[in-house]
């Protein structure tokens, strides 16, 4: 069914298979790597389309695609999406366990969950390929679980409430804390079940060349023993009956330690796919894959129009950004005299923060509008594209319903404007007064430090905006003076910011001997509410830890210099 607003936002677990395919906007590269027969790990942190992206591969969405296209479906390789943002993945009850037998029971509920979410998904094979092997694969079934497999059509529903009692047993056994040994003889691992079934599944005509691709999501809600074993499970050097493919947040905050305590290693036993892509401008990556994702969504929905069309710029926002450009592009020529790359690099640079230093003091914030302004103002997340144009369509529905129009066929600057502004405001209050209750281990105190520490950004980056500078609209930062100072606080307010998602980290080159580099870009639907450009630069202004925690702890304002700044500590990288 299509939704009324056709930005609405809905966690990919929450959609039909259906909705999934009308919607998704296949990217090849990611695709291919997911349905290949190697272990691969999704990064990037939530709303980047991770989950969509698993779940797109997963065998029910390309057992529909392909009967869209009017082609049988491959069954070569079967996607088995497992969700681990689940009731049971949060019980931590086993903790209270000797650590062996901790270790056990986190893998048992593991493992269940993979042999339920298999059979979930092999249920939608279709019945008449399996005819001849119902009889054979219940036996089989039964032998390898000791228990009856319940009656059913589809010997897989069958199995599924099989694998549910089995996990009742287990959660009953752990809540009563009264384990004999006995019960550990039957709890499960990936060898003794997951390994069993793929071979008798293989046994079939069927699902003779299969390769089983597990798509673990969210795995960083699965506890330690739990990711051990996962990463156990990539560490195995046969991929040729099954693969993981595994969404999570980050790599560099969970230990890739195996059970066996060993380490997984990039490039030898998995590889990864960043998906939050890095962009400069609307032609870089993400700026083609949202203008893709608008233009899907708008024809779904019956709108004829395209993303810039439907999100149209302010005139008089063009007419005063073009003279800005004319008057930055006179001055360069006169500097360069008829050398176009510099003459172009100039303009780039300085054509935007010409139009903000030029308003009058008096005005009004601009008035922020047009699809490009969108497509920064995401800061590089789908759902934080999503987000303002499903309220921008919503304003827009109602004021048509009050002028009496008929249909939304563009979003007018200033209601994208209001929108833009209005949540801008919503995420700083957020940042002020609610980051100490989103999180349990956030003090009041933390939380504080967290607000001025994105005040003073926000300071400096205006003050840069407005200054006479080299890449005035640099608006991401870099930490230097690590090594002389302990960041253990620091880092602390810097893991709050991330993980409310006010704060981003990308990877980069860093200025020294070829090496990469973390940096930070604050949230840029921030900017709008302090009268900032979302649309920055791609540069980086490296700013001291020492200097960092000052503002954070004290609410000192960042070091800045006048002139052409050259402060040792306000040097940028470009990208």
């Amino acid at each position: 069914m299509t939704p009324e607003n056709p930005f609405e936002y809905v966690g990919a677990n929450d959609l039909e298979p259906r909705t999934i395919l009308d919607y998704y906007i296949e990217d090849f590269n990611f695709s291919r790597f997911v349905s290949s027969s190697r272990n691969v790990f999704l990064v990037g942190e939530r709303g980047c389309g991770k989950s969509m992206t698993l779940r797109y591969s997963s065998y029910p969405v390309q057992s529909l695609r392909a009967a869209s296209n009017g082609v049988d479906s491959s069954l070569g390789f079967v996607g088995v999406y497992v969700p681990c943002n689940t009731p049971l993945n949060h019980k931590r009850e086993q903790q209270l366990l000797d650590p062996a037998r901790a270790a056990a029971i986190s893998e048992h509920y593991l493992v269940i969950s993979l042999a339920y979410h298999l059979a979930d998904t092999l249920r939608c094979v279709s019945p008449a390929s399996l005819a001849d092997e119902r009889g054979r694969f219940r036996e089989e079934f039964e032998y390898l679980l000791n228990d009856e497999v319940p009656a059913d059509d589809n010997v897989f529903v069958g199995l599924m409430r099989l694998l549910d009692r089995q996990n009742l047993k287990a959660q009953r056994a752990v809540n009563s804390r009264e384990i004999d040994d006995a019960f550990f003889d039957e709890t499960y691992s990936f060898s003794t079940l997951i390994v069993p079934l793929l071979g008798l599944l293989r046994t079939s005509p069927t699902f003779k060349s299969s390769h089983f691709g597990f798509m673990i999501d969210d795995a960083q809600d699965l506890d330690e023993q739990q990711r051990r074993s996962l990463f156990s499970w990539v560490a195995y050097r046969d991929h040729s009956l099954f693969s993981m493919k595994i969404a999570i947040t980050s790599l560099a905050d969970v230990s890739l330690a195996t059970a066996g305590g060993g380490t997984i290693l990039e490039g030898h036993d998995y590889t990864t796919i960043n998906m939050v892509q890095p962009f400069q401008n609307p032609g870089a990556d993400f700026g083609k894959m949202a203008s893709r994702l608008v233009s899907k969504r708008l024809e779904i929905a019956g709108i004829k129009s395209d993303p810039y069309s439907f999100f149209p710029i302010s005139r008089e926002m063009t007419e005063r950004l073009k003279a800005s450009e004319d008057a930055v592009r006179e001055d360069a020529v006169q500097r360069f005299g008829n050398e176009p790359k510099k003459v172009g690099d100039y303009v780039y640079k300085y054509a935007r923060p010409h139009f903000f230093r030029t308003r009058p003091s008096k005005a009004n914030r601009p008035e922020y509008s047009g699809f490009d302004t969108l497509v920064f103002l995401s800061t590089g997340v789908v759902r934080n594209l999503l987000l303002p144009c499903y309220w921008m369509f919503d304003k827009a529905v109602s004021a048509r319903n009050e002028g009496g129009a008929t249909e939304v066929s563009e979003i007018p600057p200033s209601v994208q404007s209001a929108v833009i502004i209005e949540r801008s405001e919503q995420l700083w209050q957020m940042a002020e007064h609610e980051l100490d209750k989103m999180f349990e281990d956030c003090s009041s105190d933390n939380a504080k430090r967290a607000f001025q520490l994105l005040d003073a950004l926000a300071v400096l980056f205006r003050k840069r905006l407005l200054s006479d500078i080299s890449e005035p609209a640099a608006n991401s930062f870099a930490i230097s003076g690590r090594k002389n100072f302990d960041c253990t606080n620091l880092d602390a307010i810097l893991q709050i910011l991330i993980a409310s998602q006010l704060l981003y980290t990308r990877l980069g080159n860093a200025k020294e001997k070829g090496r990469r580099q973390t940096y930070y870009v604050p949230n840029r639907l921030l900017w709008p509410a302090r009268g900032l450009d979302p649309h920055g630069q791609h540069a980086r202004v490296s700013l001291k830890a020492a200097d960092l925690w000052a503002s954070a702890d004290r609410g000192a304002d960042l070091p800045f210099s006048e002139g052409d700044g050259a402060s040792p500590q306000m040097e940028l990288f470009g990208e």
